[in-house]
């Protein structure tokens, strides 16, 4: 009777009620850092646009993926994709068992949204490059001052995108007519959902494609998709959106998810400094740096914000039924993909990119670590003082 009781017990806590966002922090952080020692850190739009060229490919052009460390590359035989194959896996097991998964349709305001902000995060993670999570999150993380610099232009282009979505809210409230709304009808009980079957059934197959690829000698493959599935779950469960963190901070004024976050990179820089600082992938997530970092950051701000989710929050909301998402993703692949015909070269070459730079390389690894902690202190007091400012 007791272990019916804690078994029920510790299934609702994690299933039936959304985590507290430190929790989240604390997960992504140490799933971060974790996954850095096995292979490498989380980013996600870079698979997403060889996706795109896959696409390309198939529809009978010959198009070279954008980002020269992921080249088209036959997506089951891809080590990175694994990480977003397990991400979508692990959002939807977690929002099945939680009976959270369904198909949310959108009208043509969103559809076009959509399309809209999947464009321009094409070209944003291109430009600054790669997405947030990747040249934020992680490059903070990673002692590139490209991740601090990204601020510059992802704050203002999330605050342009949420007043356009705030401006497609307003005239979208205006066409309801409540008169012609229909009568509202006594609630009927539902039969109980067969959703965590599907998520168990999902789960068995993870795991056993994780077996299989480990059996085949591609132990790499079974491991960072099993890291994706667990980013996946964190992502779903906590709610820990990285869009909504730079949105709400000067739309709404409310930088509550943002200083999780930056809690999250926090532990997360520290634990990237003493692997690097012993020689192990120094460089890592060390991206270009300058103008277009910042330009870059604008446009896809903007993006990320009109189409519902960044990078991570397209895939995890596909995983959940939004069509919204679905569309954005497509988009975004497309037009990421289409870079080296548009530009004439690869993400990182060329006049329009600077050069990466490490602080860790650069100033030490401690001192490096003291001045991306001194940038989250400083990021911090901004938004305090943003919120004092909250009428």
């Amino acid at each position: 009777m007791f272990m019916k009781k804690a078994i029920s017990f510790f299934c609702a806590s994690i299933w039936k009620k959304s985590w507290p966002l430190w929790i989240g922090a604390v997960g992504l952080a140490l799933t971060n850092i974790f996954m850095f020692a096995y292979a490498r850190a989380i980013g996600v739009f870079p698979q997403m646009a060889m996706w795109g060229s896959w696409l390309y490919y198939l529809m009978g052009l010959s198009v070279d993926a954008p980002f020269t460390q992921y080249p088209r590359t036959p997506l089951y035989l891809d080590m990175h994709s694994m990480i977003n194959f397990g991400l979508i896996l692990g959002v939807a097991i977690a929002a099945l068992l939680s009976r959270e998964f369904k198909v949310r349709t959108e009208d043509w305001r969103g559809c076009g949204m959509a399309v809209a902000g999947g464009i321009l995060m094409g070209f944003g993670t291109v430009i600054m490059p790669p997405c947030n999570v990747g040249g934020f999150y992680s490059a903070t993380m990673a002692l590139s001052l490209s991740g601090p610099v990204a601020v510059l232009g992802l704050i203002p282009g999330a605050y342009l995108g949420g007043l356009l979505l705030k401006r497609q809210v307003a005239e979208a409230a205006e066409d309801i007519d409540f008169d012609a709304l229909p009568e509202g009808k006594p609630a009927v009980k539902k039969p109980l959902s067969h959703q965590p079957v599907i998520g168990l059934l999902i789960s068995v197959l993870l795991a056993t494609i994780a077996l299989l690829y480990t059996y085949y000698g591609k132990s790499k493959f079974a491991g960072l998709l099993l890291f994706g599935a667990l980013f996946g779950i964190i992502f779903q469960r906590s709610r820990l959106c990285f869009c909504s963190a730079f949105r709400e901070i000067l739309v709404s004024r409310n930088g509550t998810v943002m200083k999780w976050i930056l809690l999250s990179i926090a532990i997360g820089t520290c634990g990237f400094s003493i692997l690097k600082s012993h020689g192990y992938q120094p460089m890592h997530f060390v991206l270009p740096v300058g103008l277009h970092t910042v330009v870059g950051g604008f446009i896809f701000g903007i993006g990320m914000v009109i189409a519902g989710g960044c990078g991570v929050g397209i895939l995890w909301r596909s995983a959940e039924g939004y069509v919204r998402a679905w569309i954005a993703l497509i988009a975004g692949m497309l037009v990421s993909a289409a870079w080296v015909p548009l530009y004439g070269g690869h993400v990182g070459e060329g006049k329009l990119y600077g050069k990466p730079f490490s602080l860790g390389e650069r100033f030490g690894w401690i001192n490096g670590t003291l001045i991306v902690l001194l940038f989250l202190v400083a990021f911090y007091v901004f938004i305090v003082w943003v919120e004092a400012k909250k009428k």
